[in-house]
């Protein structure tokens, strides 16, 4: 699990790479975000497949949330309330790449514009990722 905030560019109001949003990078047990990783894991995910009438399937393998905050300014943490905007299971990017997207005042960028860090972290999660598909490939084949 991996949490983005991002944060429109001053005077916006979407948050989708290219527009000069902010992106901050948090980890699954981030205290900020306890109360909506907790609820959405625990009580909330089992409940997505069923409700999509795919009971009897697995989650996808690479999927993001995006997560509306539905709660007034200064409601403590633990009160958020929090609306899914969307699933997205067809187009997922690693976030952590965006430095090698090409566009109008970047047309030359590549995978050596990523920072050490970033590979890094998208390296884990690549890896992760072919960790579990081979998995689900063994697990078919037995």
């Amino acid at each position: 699990v991996g949490i983005i905030h991002k944060k429109p560019a001053a005077g916006g109001i979407s948050a989708v790479s290219g527009t000069g949003s902010i992106y901050t990078f948090y980890g699954p047990d981030e205290p900020k975000f306890k109360n909506l990783t907790t609820n959405f894991l625990v009580r909330d995910l089992p409940k997505v497949m069923p409700a999509l009438g795919l009971a009897n399937e697995p989650i996808p393998l690479w999927w993001t949330t995006d997560f509306i905050l539905a709660s007034p300014e200064g409601t403590p943490a633990e009160e958020e309330k929090w609306i899914v905007g969307e699933f997205n299971c067809s187009c997922v990017g690693i976030s952590r790449c965006l430095a090698a997207y090409c566009k109008d005042d970047t047309p030359t960028a590549s995978v050596n514009d990523i920072s050490k860090e970033d590979m890094e972290e998208a390296m884990k999660y690549g890896n992760l990722m072919g960790e579990k598909a081979k998995g689900i490939l063994d697990k078919a084949k037995a």
